[in-house]
């Protein structure tokens, strides 16, 4: 039984009018921002299946048979839980600088930091070319980055944080006094502006328009800016400081909604809870698949999730993580699913969700199938 997904529209305000309809082929401008769009179970906003009088829900579509849905080493691993969740981000505006916990840290934060008590890692399977900022630059980059925009206050920070690293810099950022971040996030945004010929600057002094006076911009020179083309793969380990920019990707992650914001943003801002859960020290690895492969699985060093990418052409092929819980989400042309029993045909951003029960799934057709499933072994 393969089960069609609806899946859900998150309408945050720094989400695109026309970046999600369009790869739809649905009717652009939208009327409400549309910043991601979920497909999977989690309890936030699960996707709803079934047709006319028969709809449910995805979450309680697996509690009703969580073995058939999920399998058995899924089920004891992950307690009934489907363990990841795949979405779209169509960021038209900077998303805020973050990190997720780690599972350990969620569960030993203190009551009330985290909506769930599960882990966040996640990976970004770029569709478009993609802006962000990922992980954290070495102690001397940031000091020569400093020193070429000649910011002596923050230069006054770095050197003050010699001893210590990255992340007392950080602290010395994120904790200083209201006059001390205004002066220091004026000073960053001034020499970032004088400097509009190198990308990491010009992208800071642009974002910070669109956030008048957040010291967020003085994090951003501690971190490291990409562009990276369409078709790249991006795994953001618990911890890992990250923040979208533009563009449009698809993203895979443990299917949890825990997330600390350091700063560009209305939301809640949590310093304490960022700095015990900050990785300055993994770096960010940009993978692009190899050309003219028809089937690529991506590396992840997670239980929760892996990705893979088939483009299978007209012959049929096979579809990686059998028996294992899968979602397939279908960018550019036309996907038909056959798993023995039933056909189904998904158009541009369809999804559908394939049991654990389901032996052999084979893809066919001229678009790209993103085939999420977990990251267990066997």
């Amino acid at each position: 039984m393969i089960v069609r997904l609806e899946p859900r529209i998150r309408d945050y305000a720094w989400g695109s009018r026309t970046a999600l309809a369009e790869l739809a082929g649905r009717p652009s401008p939208t009327e409400s921002p549309e910043a991601e769009m979920w497909m999977g179970a989690h309890e936030a906003s699960p996707c709803v299946v079934g047709h006319h009088d028969d709809r449910t829900t995805l979450d309680k579509l697996i509690a009703a048979d969580p073995i058939g849905m999920l399998g058995e080493t899924t089920v004891t691993q992950f307690q009934r839980r489907l363990p990841f969740l795949l979405k779209l981000l169509a960021p038209e505006q900077a998303l805020s600088i973050q990190a997720h916990p780690s599972r350990e840290e969620a569960l030993t934060a203190p009551t009330g930091t985290y909506v769930d008590n599960w882990p966040k890692p996640e990976a970004w399977l770029t569709v478009t070319e993609f802006e962000m900022f990922a992980g954290t630059l070495a102690f001397d980059e940031i000091r020569s980055a400093a020193g070429e925009l000649q910011c002596q206050r923050f230069g006054e920070l770095i050197e003050a944080a010699a001893g210590s690293g990255v992340k007392q810099l950080l602290r010395s950022i994120l904790q200083a006094e209201e006059s001390v971040q205004r002066e220091l996030t004026e000073e960053v945004v001034r020499a970032c502006g004088d400097r509009r010929d190198h990308p990491h600057y010009e992208a800071i002094h642009r974002i910070a328009a669109q956030f008048p006076g957040d010291v967020g911009a003085a994090v951003l020179l501690t971190m490291r800016h990409h562009v990276v083309p369409a078709n790249s793969y991006v795994f953001l380990p618990a911890g890992v400081l990250h923040a979208a920019v533009h563009g449009v990707t698809v993203e895979i992650l443990a299917n949890s909604d825990n997330v600390v914001r350091a700063g560009l943003t209305p939301k809640r801002i949590d310093i304490t809870e960022l700095l015990r859960i900050v990785d300055v020290h993994r770096p960010v690895v940009v993978e692009e698949p190899p050309s003219g492969v028809r089937v690529h699985s991506f590396p992840v060093d997670v239980p929760y999730f892996q990705l893979h990418q088939v483009n299978p052409g007209t012959q049929p092929e096979e579809a990686p993580g059998r028996n294992k819980p899968r979602i397939v989400l279908c960018i550019g042309g036309k996907i038909t699913l056959d798993d023995g029993v039933e056909q189904i045909e998904l158009g541009p951003a369809q999804s559908c969700f394939v049991p654990a029960s389901v032996d052999h799934l084979h893809c066919s057709g001229d678009g790209t199938a993103y085939v999420a499933t977990t990251g267990l072994v066997g």
